[in-house]
C-alpha cells in the first residue's frame, strides 16, 4: 500500500480513503458499501474510484473496481443492461481469458445480474479479492423502483462481490438501504473537505512574493471557515487579506473577500451585515481594470445583496437588487444570470404583492433569453419564469396542470411496478420479457396522451394571457411545452401527431415578441397615471 509521507494533500487524501476502504472491507457480513461525505467532497470520492480502476500501482487495492453507469428504467431491464455493460467491458478488456458467461445470460432480476458477478468473481479469485461495482446510473426513471431493485439485489450479493453507491450528508438518498440492512450495508462517512483540501493545497505552494502567497493563504482559511466557522471568523479572516490586498492595490482579491464576508453573514442570519458587505465588494469592484470581470465582480456583488434582502422579507429592495445584477450579466454577456436576474426581480415583486409591476421584469428576462438557441434556453431560469406567469395569470390553473403532471407520474410508477411484479412472477424468457415490455409501453403511451390531452384542455380553456405566455413557451422552448413540470414521452418518441398543437392554441409565431410589446406599452401607461388599481389579483391580468 502507498505511503502518504512526502506527498501532496491530494495523494495523502487518496491514501486515507484507501485505507479507510480496506479496514471497512475486511467486514465479511457486509455486501453493500455507501460513502457519504459532504456535497463539495463528493468527487473527491469519485476520484479515488476513478484511480482504482486504472492499472496496478499506488493506489490499487486488491480488488476490482468496475464503475457501471448504464440507465434506469425497469428492474429488469436495469438487470439486462448491466449484464451487457459489464460482459463488454470484460471483452475489452486486455486480461480476457474465456470466461464462459452464455450459460449465466440473460439477465432480467437483481438475483441474475448478482449471479453473474459472483460467477466472474470466482472464475477469478486467484487474482483479486473482491469484485467492486460502482453503481451511478446516468438516468432514473423511477427512484422508487431504483430502491426496490437494490432492496432486491443486498441479499443476493455473492461473498466475492461488493457494491458500492455514494450520497452526500445533505442528501442521504440510500439512508433507508442501512436502516433495512444494518449488517449487510456498511456506512463510510469519511471526515473529508474540498474547501479543506483547497486549503491545504494553497498552503504548500511557493510564490517569490511573500505577499501575495500570504493573502492566498488567508483566502483559502476564510473560505474553509465560511463552511464550518463563525462569520466573526470570516470576518476577521479575511480581514488579513484585505490587509494584504488593499495595501497591494489587488482589486479583485478585495472584492472576492467582500463577497466571502457576505456570505458568512448572510448565513450567519445576519441579512443587513450581509448587505453592507455586498455594497463594499460593489464599490471595490469598480476599480477592477478589465470590463468584462468588472461587471462580472459587481454582478456577483448585485445578486448577493439581491439574496440578503429575500431573506429579511425586504422584496422591493431584493428587486432592486436582481435588477441590478440581471443589468450587470448582460455587461458581462451572461445570459443565463440575466435571465436569473430579471426573473428574480419580477418575483420578488410578486411577492411584495405588486404582480403587474412584476410583469416588466418578466418580460426582460423572455427578451433575454431571444439570441439563445431552443436547448440553451432550458438550461436557464426561463422555464421557471414562464411558470411563475402562468401562476400570475391564473394561480388555479397553473397549479391544475401540475397536478396532471403529479398523476401521469403516479401512473408511471405504478406501471413500472406491475411491470416488474409480472416478470418476477413469470419465466423470464426474453420473449416473455418483450411482451411485458410491449404492454408497459403501450400503457405510458396511452398514460402521457392523457396527460397531455388534460393539459391542453386546462390550456385552451384558459384566458388569452395564459395561452400567450404558453405560446411563448412553446416558441422558445419546445413545440409542446404546456407548463411545469415538464412531462416528456417516455419514450422520446420522434415528433408525431402527440406533438402536433390543437387548432384553438394557434398562436402567432413571434408570441414573445408581442408579449415584450405589450408589456412595455402597459408599463408606459402606467407611468402617466398613479391608478394601477389592484396589484395582487391575477385574473385582473387576464
Amino acid at each position: 500500500m502507498m505511503q502518504s509521507h512526502a506527498r501532496n494533500p491530494t495523494e495523502q487524501l487518496m491514501a486515507q480513503l484507501e485505507l479507510l476502504w480496506l479496514e471497512a472491507s475486511e467486514d465479511l457480513q457486509a455486501r453493500l458499501f455507501i460513502w457519504r461525505v459532504k456535497a463539495n467532497a463528493e468527487s473527491l470520492v469519485q476520484a479515488f474510484i476513478a484511480l482504482q480502476q486504472q492499472p496496478p500501482g499506488d493506489y490499487s487495492a486488491p480488488d476490482l473496481f468496475i464503475g457501471l453507469m448504464a440507465p434506469f428504467d425497469t428492474g429488469y431491464g436495469y438487470s439486462h443492461e448491466l449484464a451487457d455493460e459489464f460482459i463488454e467491458r470484460y471483452e475489452a478488456s486486455e486480461g480476457e481469458q474465456g470466461w464462459d458467461f452464455e450459460p449465466l445470460l440473460p439477465c432480467y432480476s437483481a438475483a441474475q445480474w448478482q449471479a453473474l458477478l459472483g460467477n466472474f468473481a470466482k472464475e477469478h479469485q486467484d487474482r483479486l479479492r473482491y469484485v467492486v461495482t460502482v453503481l451511478t446510473p446516468e438516468s432514473v426513471s423511477d427512484d422508487a423502483a431504483l430502491m426496490r431493485w437494490l432492496t432486491q439485489s443486498v441479499e443476493q450479493i455473492a461473498p466475492d462481490v461488493r457494491m458500492m453507491l455514494i450520497d452526500t450528508l445533505e442528501q442521504p438518498t440510500w439512508q433507508a438501504l442501512q436502516q433495512a440492512f444494518p449488517r449487510r450495508v456498511r456506512l463510510l462517512t469519511p471526515d473529508i473537505d474540498g474547501m479543506k483540501l483547497m486549503q491545504q493545497t494553497a498552503s504548500q505552494l511557493s510564490d517569490s512574493d511573500s505577499d501575495r502567497l500570504r493573502c492566498r493563504q488567508f483566502m483559502a482559511d476564510a473560505m474553509l471557515l465560511l463552511e464550518r466557522g463563525t462569520p466573526q471568523q470570516v470576518e476577521a479572516r479575511a480581514g488579513l487579506a484585505l490587509a494584504i490586498a488593499h495595501q497591494k492595490g489587488w482589486s479583485e482579491q478585495q472584492v472576492v473577500m467582500h463577497n466571502m464576508i457576505g456570505g458568512a453573514w448572510l448565513k450567519g442570519n445576519a441579512p443587513h451585515k450581509a448587505v453592507e458587505a455586498y455594497h463594499q465588494a460593489r464599490h471595490t469592484a469598480q476599480f477592477v481594470g478589465a470590463q468584462p470581470l468588472r461587471a462580472a465582480l459587481q454582478m456577483q456583488s448585485a445578486f448577493g445583496e439581491g439574496g440578503a434582502w429575500f431573506s429579511a422579507g425586504e422584496y422591493r429592495r431584493a428587486a432592486e437588487a436582481y435588477r441590478a445584477a440581471a443589468v450587470l450579466a448582460q455587461r458581462a454577456e451572461n445570459r443565463v444570470l440575466e435571465i436569473e436576474g430579471w426573473r428574480m426581480a419580477g418575483r420578488c415583486l410578486v411577492l411584495g404583492g405588486d404582480g403587474i409591476a412584476a410583469m416588466s421584469d418578466y418580460a426582460r428576462a423572455i427578451d433575454a433569453a431571444r439570441p439563445l438557441s431552443a436547448g440553451e434556453r432550458a438550461q436557464t431560469t426561463l422555464p421557471l419564469a414562464l411558470s411563475d406567469l402562468l401562476h400570475l395569470q391564473d394561480s388555479r390553473r397553473a397549479q391544475a396542470l401540475e397536478r396532471c403532471a403529479e398523476s401521469y407520474q403516479q401512473r408511471k410508477n405504478r406501471f413500472i411496478a406491475d411491470a416488474e411484479n409480472t416478470v418476477a412472477r413469470h419465466a423470464a424468457t426474453p420473449a416473455a420479457v418483450r411482451q411485458v415490455e410491449c404492454r408497459l409501453q403501450q400503457s405510458l403511451e396511452l398514460s402521457f396522451l392523457r396527460a397531455r390531452t388534460q393539459r391542453e384542455q386546462l390550456i385552451v380553456d384558459g384566458c388569452p394571457a395564459f395561452r400567450q405566455i404558453v405560446a411563448i413557451g412553446r416558441q422558445y422552448l419546445h413545440p409542446h411545452w404546456n407548463g411545469l413540470p415538464d412531462i416528456a414521452h417516455p419514450f422520446d418518441a420522434p415528433p408525431g401527431q402527440w406533438q402536433q398543437m390543437p387548432q384553438s392554441m394557434a398562436q402567432p409565431d413571434d408570441a414573445a415578441g408581442e408579449f415584450i410589446q405589450q408589456t412595455d406599452s402597459r408599463t408606459r401607461h402606467e407611468k402617466g397615471g398613479d391608478n394601477r388599481g389592484d396589484r395582487t389579483t391575477g385574473d385582473r391580468l387576464c
